[in-house]
């Protein structure tokens, strides 16, 4: 079984021709143990545009923004659309970090104002805010499509869990997976399916006092259904409350519970884009467990080959 998420890496593509700035920045992600980072370095941004799509994220640094550098945020934008692009800079005017922000920057910071808590911080947002971004965008023009591909749910779980510990932290909450080795793949789009695990996570620790506990557990069905479950030691859930998820109707108007839970009708359509379904139950230990269910058309086993949309439809 697989109890830590300490695995789970950040791939950062470092963009920087001061080799005393590249050492520093990469000895300060480097150091992170959780989240843990892997920095590929690149002299310059020529050879940065090659190699920006394998990345989590890119740092692009440069010396100033200006007529010159600015062309350079759009084109990394264009070869990298998935990665938030941080600029790192020497000093700026505020319009030109405006302007750089606009074509497709998602932050841009201050070489001299920086410090590796900092950073690291900064990049964790970053990817955040990008993926949100980016599932919006799908929302808006995919229709009811999923670009699909076999994922490797227990990776998608670290993926999340990892994005969300500088907050469970915050919060004082210890994140726990539980995922056998031999799980199966799940036929999904990677987006949603990192959508789906980050809300269903982030709302169970947003709802979990102190010293509680948020457990992320995935296993097979005797139907060979794939089951999500996220639960936690938090203050729970009214019956009337529970019985809102997977209802019939309209998961827009969903609003789990008062001043928050906001994730939870986006997650329920996400779950139903996949053909799956969504319950909620208390937990034994007097919190909220949340279950997303796959259908078992979708489940991917050993090397075959990612179901095809027509196949499954039949």
């Amino acid at each position: 079984m697989q109890n830590s998420i300490d695995a789970a890496v950040i791939r950062i593509l470092l963009i920087e021709s001061n080799p005393a700035d590249a050492r520093q920045f990469e000895e300060w992600l480097c150091s992170a143990k959780s989240p843990a980072f892997e920095v590929q370095r690149a002299p310059n941004f020529e050879q940065g545009l090659t190699a920006a799509h394998y990345a989590d994220a890119v740092l692009l640094g440069m010396p100033m923004i200006d007529v010159e550098n600015l062309p350079r945020v759009s084109r990394m934008r264009d070869a990298a659309p998935a990665a938030p692009l941080i600029v790192l800079l020497g000093h700026a005017k505020e319009v030109a970090m405006l302007e750089a922000l606009r074509l497709g920057a998602q932050d841009l910071l201050i070489k001299g104002e920086l410090d590796e808590k900092s950073l690291r911080r900064r990049i964790r947002f970053a990817i955040t805010r990008k993926h949100d971004e980016r599932l919006r965008q799908m929302l808006g023009e995919a229709g009811g499509e999923l670009p699909e591909e076999a994922l490797d749910v227990g990776d998608a779980i670290g993926s999340a869990c990892l994005l969300l510990q500088g907050y469970a932290a915050t919060q004082r909450v210890r994140i726990r997976v539980d995922v056998p080795a031999d799980l199966p793949r799940l036929n999904s789009d990677r987006d949603r399916l990192r959508q789906i695990l980050i809300n269903l996570v982030s709302n169970a620790i947003q709802f979990t006092p102190a010293a509680g506990n948020v457990t992320v557990s995935a296993a097979l069905t005797k139907e060979g259904e794939l089951e999500l479950c996220i639960a936690d030691t938090g203050v729970g859930m009214s019956k009337s409350q529970l019985a809102l998820i997977g209802r019939d109707g309209d998961v827009a108007v969903l609003d789990i519970r008062e001043g928050g839970g906001r994730g939870l009708p986006l997650t329920e359509y996400l779950v139903r884009q996949h053909g799956g379904r969504m319950k909620g139950e208390a937990a034994s230990d007097m919190g909220t467990k949340i279950t997303a269910t796959f259908p078992a058309e979708r489940v991917v086993q050993g090397d075959d080959p990612v179901v095809e949309s027509a196949k499954r439809a039949g």
